[in-house]
């Protein structure tokens, strides 16, 4: 079932890992905090055990879903990089690659590079 619904949210891949990845990244510093330094603290000492149940849970998704961050951010810089090559035979070479990494992108990516193709003449 989530192997489904992952498919259906091509286009939103890149920017659905950058927030799960970011946003549990925030919550693990923001559990360590407490369980690091308020653990023994009058107000926040009953939030210890609440606060270790997040940590872990914000561990779990952070390690699901930044290297599927890092993929996508890996497609992203050869887009960019293969767009910055300014002769024309090296471009054709790369051509390939940047065209697989922004139909893993889709959305806007895609259409970018097919503009960029068209503009540089490389278009067919």
């Amino acid at each position: 079932m989530t192997g489904r619904w992952w498919a259906k949210q091509h286009g939103r891949q890149y920017m659905i890992t950058a927030i799960a990845s970011g946003g549990s990244a925030v919550l693990l510093v923001a559990f360590g905090v407490q369980l690091l330094f308020l653990q023994d603290h009058a107000t926040f000492g009953d939030a210890t055990g609440a606060a270790l149940v997040g940590a872990v849970l914000s561990l779990i998704v952070l390690l699901f879903s930044f290297p599927e961050f890092l993929r996508f951010r890996g497609h992203v810089l050869t887009i960019e990089e293969t767009m910055a090559i300014q002769s024309t035979a090296e471009l054709r070479r790369n051509k390939a690659d940047a065209t697989a990494a922004a139909e893993a992108l889709g959305a806007g990516h895609l259409e970018r590079w097919n503009a960029f193709l068209e503009e540089r003449g490389l278009r067919r």
